[in-house]
């Protein structure tokens, strides 16, 4: 009796536990998710309507329901933080699939293994594609008096493998960016590898438990780039004074320890920077920003999450600039900033994106007809026209083209190069031009 009256206490207490991520979201409310990728609260109903006006019910509210349960439950943060601290502590693994947990407390991303095992590297025709997009960036910059350079930001674990746990073997292969770089190169574009200027110093220049660079790295990188375009700037690195202060808060420390996350070392340079920013910023991370500097020139920079920390260094050197993380390459936002700078900065392991976003730039024309061209019977054409300017899309049929084919298109009898691009494992072309008129003759070709 008495054993049983035990065992009642223990399985009430056991079931009050249980209920507690479910109790605690009606007092407090719903848990932030340490996940961007968490589901949002479902709906009962449908917002699409059937045909007698009456609202569907939505026949996945249960699922839906439960998922957001999971990225949400009340004491979310507190119990992924007590998790991750037994699994880094105890078995010196990570509790994120995002998060890789390595030697000495080192974090890395996992979306870099691939590049770091080899087990992700572009194909022949994906790396024609991504060259010839820049080839033709380039060329459009040259043509309109624009000083164009690309940049590769290094994956961390690219420079600091050393600290990647063992099970992981990093390929004795090259991988996308000294492959991608090669042949950049080659084409004669104005190519930076971040890695090469990186790997030469004997300081570590990446925060452990974030993905980025520190401060410091960012102000190396914005001497590299600016070395490149030939701009003045302020040198920081190895130069400037500084305070180190611990209060930063790692990407991917907050993705383990989300209500407590360990701060380390950031350096501060001494008088802040000589910028202002136009309009409201939310942060350096914000889609858009624009800023205004003193130093001449203006700047159109594409960015992704590594350029946040760079966008500083870059913005006090120009008199205006634009800071844009959107994968495509827009003459309206070169044109609304009159650029005569163009940089593009990838991070390494975002390289198969050039493959994949053909930029928004009006054509050059080729002079005369480009010789050795066949011409594709079968390629589906699109054309669609908007502010002014007409983009003529199409896909290619399996089988018909080489790893190296370019593509070229005639309107009206001029001919272009068009930028080739991957999708759903099919290979597209676009074109980009001042309107046309409706019913213009439009042939596709390739070379051979």
């Amino acid at each position: 009796m008495k054993n049983g009256k035990g065992y009642t206490f223990y399985m009430i207490l056991f079931l009050a536990l249980l209920l507690v991520p479910f109790a605690g979201m009606l007092i407090t409310g719903p848990s932030k998710s340490e996940s961007s990728k968490a589901a949002a609260l479902p709906k009962p109903f449908l917002e699409v309507e059937d045909g007698d006006g009456t609202p569907q019910i939505n026949k996945q509210y249960l699922k839906q329901l439960g998922e957001f349960f999971e990225g949400h439950c009340a004491l979310r943060q507190e119990m992924v933080t007590c998790y991750s601290g037994i699994t880094t502590k105890v078995f010196r693994t990570s509790s994120s699939k995002s998060v890789i947990y390595g030697k000495n407390g080192w974090m890395f991303y996992t979306d870099t293994l691939g590049d770091y095992t080899g087990s992700d590297v572009m194909t022949e025709r994906e790396m024609f594609d991504a060259v010839t997009t820049l080839k033709l960036i380039d060329r459009y910059c040259k043509e309109n008096g624009i000083k164009f350079v690309f940049v590769t930001a290094a994956n961390k674990n690219s420079l600091y493998g050393e600290n990647m746990p063992y099970w992981y073997k990093k390929s004795d292969k090259p991988g996308n960016r000294v492959l991608l770089g090669a042949r950049i190169r080659e084409a004669g574009i104005n190519y930076i590898d971040l890695f090469d200027t990186f790997a030469k110093e004997n300081r570590v220049l990446y925060h452990k438990t974030d993905s980025h660079w520190n401060n410091e790295g960012a102000a190396l990188a914005a001497r590299a780039i600016h070395e490149a375009t030939g701009q003045m700037y302020v040198e920081r690195y190895n130069k400037a004074p500084y305070k180190v202060k611990k209060d930063f808060k790692g990407d991917l420390a907050a993705m383990m320890y989300p209500a407590a996350v360990p701060p380390e070392e950031e350096i501060y340079y001494d008088g802040g920077f000589g910028f202002d920013y136009e309009g409201k910023v939310e942060s350096n991370f914000d889609n858009k920003i624009k800023t205004l500097g003193a130093l001449g020139n203006n700047l159109m920079m594409y960015r992704d999450s590594f350029g946040s920390s760079l966008l500083p260094f870059m913005a006090e050197s120009y008199t205006n600039a634009l800071f844009s993380r959107s994968l495509t390459v827009q003459v309206r936002d070169i044109k609304s900033i009159k650029a005569n700078v163009l940089i593009i900065e990838k991070a390494e392991r975002f390289l198969p994106q050039l493959a994949e976003n053909p930029p928004k730039l009006p054509a050059t024309e080729i002079k005369g007809n480009p010789v050795g061209v066949k011409e594709f019977t079968d390629a589906s054409v699109k054309i669609s026209s908007a502010n002014g300017y007409t983009t003529i899309t199409g896909t290619l049929k399996d089988g018909t083209y080489s790893d190296n084919t370019e593509i070229y298109v005639c309107v009206g009898g001029h001919w272009y190069e068009a930028y080739p691009f991957r999708e759903n494992g099919k290979e597209h072309f676009q074109l980009y031009l001042e309107e046309i008129p409706e019913g213009t003759e439009i042939r596709v070709a390739g070379s051979f």
